[in-house]
Formats: C-alpha cells, structure tokens, sequence
C-alpha cells in the first residue's frame, strides 16, 4: 500500500515537473528573439498624405506571427520626424511633408524590442519624380603617370578617407574624398608580410586598423596593418579547407569586430574573430536560393544580417549565421545587368549593387563593343529604389561606398584614367 502511494506521487510529480518545464519551455520559445518585418516596404505619397506603417514579429516554430510590444519610430533618424521630412507618431502613422524634400526619398525607421533583427526601415518618396542622384564632383589620375594603374575596390576609413585597393598598382591608396593623395599602404608586389598581389579589397574596422585581402602566391590570403599603415598581422591560408581562402574579395565587420569575408573560388562566407582567428564559415556552390554562385561583394547592415551579390546574380540576404532570408538583383538581359561586380550599403541598410550591362556584345566575349555600368540601389528588403548611371564610357567593373550623408563615391578605370566618381541625392 505504502509501495503504491510513492508511486502515486512520483507520477504526480513527474507530471507536474512535466507541465512546468512545458510551459518554462513554451515561454521561452515565446520570448525568444523573432525576426521583424516592416509593412509596406515601399510608398510613394503625396505631399500631406498619409501612411499606416506597421512592425510584425514573423511566425516561427509553433508560433504566429504577432505584433511586438514596443516600437521606436523615427524618420530619417529623427524620433518622431519633423516637418521638413514628415512625421509618424508611436503607432506608426506617417505625415508626409507639406512639399517633397530634399532628397525627395526619407527612410521610417522602426527598432523593435527583442527583435532579432531589432532595426527595420521603409522606403517613402514624396511626389511625382523618382529618386535620383546627381553627378556633383570626380577627380581622375592618368593611369599612365598616376599612381591608380588598376584599382579595384574602394571603402571610407574611420577618418573619412577613401581606401583604394589599386591591382596594378599592388598597393592600398588613401585618398581625401576630393581626390588629395594622403599616402600609401603596403610595399608593393611580393610574397611577404606587407606585400601585395593583385589586391582586391581593403576596408578598416572602428578602431581604424585596415584590412586587406589579395591572391598572392601561396601566401596567406589576409592582412592586418596599423592606422598608419604598419603590418600587424597575416592570416587566412590559401586553400579549401576551413580557415582557408582562396580568391577573397568582399570584407565587412559585424558589431562583434568579427571579419566577414567572400571567397569567390570557396563559395562561402568566412568569419574570424578581432585576432584573426577562424570562427566558422557558411555557404556552398549552386544557383538555388542560399548557395552562392561566385559570390562577390558584401556588406552587414546595422542589424549584422549579411548581403552577398554574385557576380551572375542574384543579390541575397542572410541573417549572420548564414540563413537565406531573400534574393533580389537578377539578371535582366539584354539590356539590364547581368554582370553584378560589387554591393556596398549605407545606415539605413539600403544595398547598392555595381552592374555591368552585356550592351554592345556580338557573340564571344572578346568581341564586346561597349560596356554600360550603373549603381542600382535598393532598400533593405530588396526593393528598387533608384539608378545611378557612371558618366565614364568603356571601362570595367566598379565598386562604391557610400558615406553617412548618402553620398556615392564610384571608383573607375577607363582606357587611360583611374578614379572617383561622386553622386549626391537629390
């Protein structure tokens, strides 16, 4: 009898801890970070019109899609907007501006709490003309005298300036936005420490440390040097393992300081820590959604989710572990891209993709007449938003970067000059 009612109450205990660690389980699951989207995504408005916006948490294992708890709205970054770019109030209606701004484009911006993607943001243009941007200034060098022979990615450092990683050349310049020489980085062509090889890319973190990534010899792929350019470190071997790179050419920071690298011939994304040392690394070859196809540029938005163009297209979105959120950016022959070089972003995860037209081909490649490249700029869910047009003719592909004010620095390489082209919103 006694026997009995110990078992009576280790089944009634074990049922009870059961329904406990259910319902801990089920809070957990419900408080768990959930990605957030935005709706609309993209809307045009009169001025003085209105527009609803709204933050959902999307559905996830076992789980609806909810409405969060609390959202932030701003307008531009403004909290709450202001009448020079429209306002929207805490439950997300947005008023647009009595005239159309300039630029004519503003960002809502919503920060979810909890979210695991906590920003989300919302294109608006005001009025009847799409947005655009407009030709304010370039500065050239001959790259027959110049020190540009060949450049082939551009970014901003933490001071301003722009990092132009010159393959020809075999050296990383730094130069003012308008063109002024500041100096060089590295020592030019070579298989040591410091040396180049044909230099892809380089971009520096927050503390100013530059980065660079080249196909030198049997060499690491990698390169740390200081601010003023001394060589602090070399890593990321050549080859397929883990850990290995073989062509790199896009690099970015998340809010960790970890680096995030493309490599064309792998087909991933790899990432190491602040010290070089590898972490973990995601994607594989094919042309379905999630696999990469010569992945090229990148670049993580302020939520750390990953856009990776490749250079047949399309253009994806992942969240930093590497999971496929949403691909845009496709081919479009034959007269729009088909050839997508480089993607760069700006603070309010707007993407912009360097294209290349196949305009002006009669059959094999080496008979290509013309070249057309342009800039297409999209918002953070994959929206088009505008097109910028390189006034340069006949040179290859590009890249660009984009400062905090929205201006586009594209770099170019024409038959017999190198350098920037800088657009401005309007």
């Amino acid at each position: 009898m006694q026997r009995t009612r110990i078992h009576a109450s280790v089944l009634v205990f074990s049922v009870a801890a059961t329904l406990v660690l259910g319902s801990l389980l089920l809070v957990a699951e419900e408080t768990a970070a959930r990605r957030a989207t935005i709706k609309p995504t993209l809307v045009r408005l009169t001025p003085g019109a209105e527009q609803q916006f709204k933050a959902i948490l999307v559905a996830s294992r076992l789980l609806a899609a909810t409405a969060p708890k609390q959202v932030s709205w701003a307008v531009n970054d403004v909290p709450g907007g202001n009448s020079e770019i429209g306002t929207i109030d805490a439950s997300g209606l947005y008023r647009a501006p009595a005239r159309p701004p300039k630029p004519r484009e503003v960002i809502v911006h919503g920060q979810v709490e909890g979210a695991a993607n906590r920003h989300v943001w919302a294109t608006v243009v005001i009025g009847d003309q799409d947005p655009s941007y407009r030709l304010s200034g370039s500065w050239s060098e001959p790259t027959a005298t110049g020190r540009l022979k060949k450049p082939h990615g551009i970014s901003i450092d933490a001071q301003g300036h722009l990092l132009i990683a010159d393959q020809g050349a075999h050296r990383i310049f730094r130069y003012t936005k308008d063109g002024k020489f500041v100096n060089e980085i590295g020592l030019g062509r070579g298989s040591e420490p410091g040396n180049f090889t044909d230099p892809r890319y380089a971009t520096a973190d927050a503390a100013g440390n530059i980065f660079v990534t080249d196909v030198k010899g049997d060499r690491p792929r990698l390169q740390m040097f200081s601010p003023d350019g001394r060589v602090r470190r070399v890593f990321g071997e050549k080859g397929t393992k883990p850990g290995h790179i073989l062509r790199g050419h896009g690099l970015a920071f998340d809010r960790q300081g970890r680096l995030y690298v493309t490599d064309v011939d792998n087909m991933r994304v790899s990432i190491f820590d602040p010290d070089g040392k590898f972490v973990k690394a995601w994607g594989r070859e094919g042309i379905n959604p999630g696999e990469f196809n010569a992945p090229h540029g990148l670049y993580l938005d302020p939520n750390d989710d990953v856009f990776v163009n490749g250079y047949y297209g399309p253009t994806q979105k992942f969240t930093p572990d590497g999971v496929f959120l949403l691909g845009f950016a496709f081919g479009d022959p034959p007269d729009g891209p088909v050839y997508f070089h480089s993607i760069t972003g700006d603070r309010w995860g707007n993407v912009y993709v360097t294209v290349r037209t196949r305009a002006g081909y009669e059959g094999a490649l080496e008979r290509q007449t013309a070249k057309k490249i342009s800039i297409a700029k999209y918002n953070n869910n994959g929206d088009h938003v505008a097109n910028l047009s390189l006034s340069v003719k006949e040179h290859t592909e590009s890249w660009a970067a984009v400062d905090r004010d929205g201006t586009v620095y594209a770099l170019f390489n024409s038959r017999d000059r190198a350098g920037v082209e800088i657009f401005s919103p309007e």
